[in-house]
């Protein structure tokens, strides 16, 4: 080893699991020789395009009679909602930057509102068993809920073609903003087109937020077993693998020395072997080097079941502990994530939004006075 990798490798070191695997849950069960075929059975086809991928789970969900596709439909949604969080940042910042002086303040929410969003509001996952949903009659209900999930997508996605067109439309009208990124003046009709602009920016967040409410909505119908004292609740054990696995990940990033496959690394001659090799990491409290196996494997066997390079590592890898551990067993579950938080944050982009529909409002009032006033040229309070 060399003196990059034992520094690399001491730095990972204390980022361990106290208790991990002990509490919840007794003896782990043995490591199956058909456990990479039980994954790939069943969980769904990695894709490089969440919106593909989920489209394909809700495909395969409707016709789901014994849950196995069910219980990988947290895991989907939440790499899609993160995916729709980027863009929708990155939209809602072009757009504001296309907002004149009189407008500045409304475009300022708008950034806080996306940023709040996509800071604050990371997806919870449930993770469950097939034989539990069933049990529990929750299937029907999960595929319900999916559908409507993907009513409020569609109407998404239809508002944020709304919204792309019409700031084509702007930047074709005005060229560009000045110096430090706002428009301060604008050619005869620009200020209505940016009012435009920002109605649908506004209907946009709205329906982004009645999405992510239905998801929420989702998560509450399922954790309901979570009362049904016969299960055998994991939330606290993949809870701090999470955290664990997420500090490793920083510290990898964070670590100037270490360079993407400079440490040695054993070339897995099955999938088998590679997720037995993972586990035992998991196990041993070696999450560095889980977290560079499983980028290993991904490069071996890409879009296989150890998904591929846009998939969250720390989600992969919570997900084959999970299915590992309830082997053979029913009556498991684990919310990964505050269902607390969820409620909070729902309520204050709520008001947020409220507070960005009575600015767009008030400055939609205040451009119709000003069309009968004798001199509407003149430059009112900004927004």
């Amino acid at each position: 080893m060399t003196e990059a990798e034992g520094k690399g490798g001491r730095g990972l070191e204390q980022f361990t699991l106290a208790s991990f695997g002990d509490g919840d849950r007794g003896v782990s069960p043995p490591p199956s020789p058909f456990f990479s075929a039980i994954l790939a059975a069943f969980q769904p086809a990695a894709c490089d395009d969440a919106e593909e991928a989920w489209h394909s789970h809700v495909t395969q969900l409707m016709g789901d009679s014994d849950g196995s596709c069910a219980v990988y439909t947290f895991h989907v949604f939440s790499s899609l909602f993160k995916n729709i969080q980027k863009r929708f940042c990155f939209l809602t910042c072009d757009a504001a930057s296309y907002l004149g002086d009189n407008l500045r303040g409304i475009g300022a929410k708008f950034v806080s509102s996306s940023q709040m969003l996509t800071s604050c509001s990371e997806c919870p996952t449930l993770f469950v068993d097939a034989e539990t949903l069933l049990s529990c009659g929750l299937l029907d209900k999960l595929k319900f809920s999916v559908l409507e999930l993907q009513e409020y997508l569609d109407t998404y996605n239809s508002r944020k073609e709304a919204t792309l067109a019409w700031l084509a439309n702007c930047k074709a009208t005005f060229a560009g903003g000045s110096r430090d990124g706002v428009i301060t003046c604008q050619p005869g009709d620009s200020e209505e087109k940016q009012l435009e602009l920002c109605q649908r920016l506004y209907k946009l967040h709205f329906q982004l937020l009645l999405l992510f409410q239905s998801y929420c909505k989702l998560i509450g119908q399922v954790h309901e077993v979570s009362s049904m004292p016969e299960l055998l609740n994991m939330s606290r054990e993949l809870s701090d693998l999470k955290r664990n696995l997420k500090e490793a990940t920083a510290a990898i990033a964070a670590d100037a020395l270490y360079v993407e496959g400079a440490w040695p690394e054993p070339t897995f001659a099955s999938t088998e072997a590679a997720i037995q090799s993972m586990l035992e990491c998991l196990k041993g409290n070696e999450l560095g080097r889980a977290l560079r196996q499983i980028r290993e494997c991904r490069s071996l066997w890409p879009n296989d079941i150890f998904g591929s390079s846009s998939d969250d590592e720390v989600q992969t890898l919570l997900n084959i502990y999970f299915r590992h551990q309830t082997l053979g067993q029913t009556g498991t579950y684990a919310l990964v994530g505050s269902n607390q938080s969820l409620t909070e944050i729902c309520a204050r982009l709520m008001e947020l939004n409220v507070e960005i529909r009575d600015m767009v409002r008030r400055a939609r009032s205040y451009r119709v006075l000003t069309a009968f006033l004798p001199d509407s040229s003149v430059s009112g309070t900004s927004l």
